[in-house]
């Protein structure tokens, strides 16, 4: 970091014409001018907008038409997969935020499921954040 003086103008009556000081200390407007404020204020919104995105909402009425295939699976009570053998889990009334993240995960294949990942991998961002918002919008069953 490199140290500047600035001077200001002395007071009427000083023997000194000028009075030398850090620039620490020449107040708000060499602040100003040094930029900080509006690198401060562009990162502030840069990341005010990525979590925008990142945190975007799903369409539970858009969901509800993409969820179909899903609805092979997951919307039969007791299913229960022939090969390999497992329980299918009824997912309705589940966290949105859970099953986007699941979503993702069989997507990018960081969870193992065949069935899954091939279904996730036909999915889009929006597609997935519309149909976690559906499922998350049903109440969860008794039946």
């Amino acid at each position: 970091m490199k140290l500047e003086l600035c001077t200001k103008p002395a007071r009427s009556g000083s023997r000194a014409s000028e009075i030398s000081v850090f620039k620490t200390q020449c107040g708000l407007r060499s602040y100003a001018r040094s930029g900080l404020p509006l690198v401060v204020a562009s990162l502030f919104l840069f990341l005010a907008s990525a979590l925008t995105v990142a945190h975007a909402e799903g369409d539970p009425s858009a969901g509800a038409r993409k969820a179909y295939t899903c609805l092979g699976c997951h919307g039969i009570k007791h299913y229960v997969n022939t090969y390999p053998t497992y329980h299918v889990p009824k997912i309705a009334g589940q966290h949105e935020a859970y099953l986007v993240a699941a979503l993702q995960a069989y997507k990018n294949k960081s969870r193992s499921h065949p069935t899954m990942q091939a279904n996730a991998n036909l999915l889009s961002e929006q597609d997935i954040q519309d149909i976690a918002a559906w499922f998350a919008s049903q109440g969860v069953s008794s039946k």
